[in-house]
């Protein structure tokens, strides 16, 4: 059985609380900064972020929805990826991939360090995804 710990800061207020992922934290987060893209087009790179000198961005959230010009027939494969530059539709790596059926909603929390140096791109094989990815940046990890 878990005991209750309670951490309260010198003046009586909590000086330090727990995430939802589990994260013992005793300063402030960066707040979340926020991108919506329209994956307009198929086998296009849509840029979300980009690398920042000394820094590496953390996926907090990636939001998307399938909307009614996602075919009928065939899933939207959906891929969020780091690249090389904001235009390249070659993947270095696969960050998330999903398969959208017209319609869908996918809402997918999580805590994800991208690469240092890396652009956060996104592409689909079908049109429409309205997709948000959600973040911050941190200081470098060496």
């Amino acid at each position: 059985m878990a005991t209750p710990v309670h951490i309260k800061g010198g003046a009586g207020d909590w000086g330090a609380k727990v995430t939802s992922l589990g994260q013992l934290v005793v300063a402030p987060l960066a707040y979340d900064e926020t991108v919506f893209k329209e994956l307009a087009e198929k086998n296009t790179a849509y840029n979300f972020y980009k690398p920042k000198s000394g820094q590496q961005f953390v996926i907090t959230l990636i939001r998307a929805k399938a909307d009614r010009q996602v075919s009928n027939t065939d899933d939207a494969d959906v891929v969020i990826y780091e690249a090389s530059s904001d235009s390249e539709t070659t993947v270095d790596k696969v960050l998330h991939q999903e398969a959208m059926i017209r319609g869908e909603d996918v809402t997918l929390p999580m805590n994800l360090l991208v690469a240092a140096g890396k652009f956060v791109n996104a592409k689909t094989t079908d049109d429409d995804i309205h997709m948000a990815v959600m973040g911050y940046y941190i200081p470098e990890i060496t």
